[in-house]
């Protein structure tokens, strides 16, 4: 019998019929959250995970007399950001710290867009419990940045050097799996989190190895074949090498700061792993949880019916193409086709022309722009050029160039943008999905993978 689906469509389901024996298994899916929480028993289950913590004493007991960083991440994605907030800091203050702050990993993202409900939640958090405290976002061209040395494969290190000024630095984070550095891991709060964009350009240079720079890799995985990853590798040197430096008496001192993590796997309204302590055995544990939740070993097929899942990852082909890699890279055959759904309606805030395409004017110049201009180019001298002059954002267009030209994957989009946008960046516009499904079931010369919520999980092809 046929089969209907219900896909996340922005802020919407849209619901899909398959014909018998065109699906290829399931509806593939991050695998159930845990029971929804209401807004206490969210803050209950953090204030238990920080009172048993695993490898360091309770936060309060580190904080006790000395300056406290907590460091959480931006708005660039939905998440718990609001919690982690409120309840590290009042853990924090019970252990009367001599200063306490919080720094807010923007990276290279505008801190006025994405820090900004994060900076009155942190004045809010203040004021209910009568805490002191300082907040800082890193603006990656004009914070103040201080050069630590280079990772072991010889990018830089270069980070806020107001991070570096306190003595106690506490992680508080969401992860999942991540589409070049294997995993959302703490790591990346740092670099690029708290880091200069040249430091930032240099080790994102590293996701050109496209092979190795992708989801499920990461040098804290516990199979010795998973490890290697460039791109994680420099993000987890950067985080290591900071945590060996603190700024006293108006230089850089080579003395270690003590370290705190709070992790957690999550939605809006779940937490269905947590973990506080030892920064660098939480991120081994995460991984592992990581991939019990949301990794998918399954055989490649012809067809895949994708959505990246609701706001904020559906709001422009930007953040879309993050399902890219995460799912259909690994569910389709060379030659494979894929129908995308996403609404691509944008933040209503940006000018028309970026609107759907990309968070901001400059990452839509360097990604959307340049795609639509490398197609033009044999892959080979596209490639090349890309490598040549490298930019943020340009791992991006490499990315996509390297799906559809290295590996024939046709791309479909049905979305709210215009057809002769999505055109020009190598995509079809798909205007009935339903007919686009029925066409290829009727060819009879393969199956579909469904996916929903693909930039939330991982498929490993077979």
């Amino acid at each position: 019998m046929p089969q209907t689906l219900e896909f996340t469509y922005g802020e919407d389901k849209l619901a899909l019929n398959f014909p018998d024996g065109f699906l290829a298994g399931e509806l593939v899916r991050p695998r159930p959250a845990g029971p929804p929480l209401c807004q206490k028993e969210l803050a209950a289950k953090i204030d238990e995970a920080l009172s048993r913590p695993v490898g360091r004493p309770r936060l309060a007991e580190m904080a006790a007399g000395k300056s406290v960083a907590i460091v959480i991440s931006d708005e660039f994605r939905a998440g718990l950001q609001k919690h982690i907030l409120d309840r590290m800091l009042v853990e924090a203050w019970k252990g009367g710290p001599s200063r306490l702050a919080v720094f807010v990993s923007t990276g290279s993202h505008a801190p006025e867009i994405y820090a900004k409900n994060i900076v009155p939640w942190f004045h809010e958090s203040c004021q209910k419990h009568g805490i002191a405290a300082e907040i800082f976002a890193n603006d990656c061209d004009k914070s103040e940045h201080v050069v630590l040395g280079r990772t072991s494969l010889g990018a830089r290190v270069e980070l806020m050097k107001d991070l570096l000024r306190f003595e106690v630095r506490a992680y508080g984070h969401e992860s999942k799996h991540h589409y070049m550095n294997g995993y959302s891991i703490i790591d990346k709060q740092v670099v690029p989190g708290l880091a200069s964009r040249k430091c930032i350009e240099e080790n994102h240079k590293f996701a050109l190895d496209s092979d190795h720079s992708l989801g499920g890799r990461s040098p804290w995985h516990h199979d010795p074949a998973r490890r290697a990853n460039p791109f994680a590798q420099g993000a987890a040197d950067g985080r290591l090498m900071s945590e060996r430096f603190q700024w006293r008496d108006g230089r850089l001192s080579e003395t270690p700061a003590e370290t705190f993590n709070l992790e957690m796997i999550s939605t809006k309204v779940s937490i269905d792993w947590i973990y506080s302590g030892d920064p660098d055995e939480g991120c081994r544990r995460m991984i592992v949880a990581a991939d019990k939740l949301a990794a998918f070993a399954l055989p490649k097929t012809r067809y895949a019916a994708i959505s990246p899942g609701g706001p904020p990852a559906c709001n422009a082909i930007y953040g879309v193409q993050n399902c890219f890699d995460m799912a259909l890279k690994g569910a389709l055959v060379e030659g494979g086709e894929a129908l995308i759904l996403a609404p691509c309606l944008g933040r209503p805030d940006l000018p028309p022309e970026v609107r759907g395409l990309a968070p901001d004017a400059k990452s839509k110049a360097l990604f959307w722009d340049n795609l639509c201009r490398f197609l033009a180019m044999p892959l080979d001298q596209a490639l090349d050029y890309i490598d040549k002059h490298f930019e943020l954002y340009l791992w991006k267009t490499d990315r996509v160039l390297k799906l559809m030209r290295a590996s024939n994957i046709k791309l479909y989009l049905y979305s709210e943008l215009p057809p002769e946008i999505i055109e020009k960046g190598g995509f079809t516009p798909v205007k009935d999905p339903q007919a686009w499904i029925d066409e290829r079931a009727s060819r009879g010369d393969g199956q579909l993978r469904a996916i929903n919520d693909g930039n939330k999980l991982l498929v490993v092809g077979e």
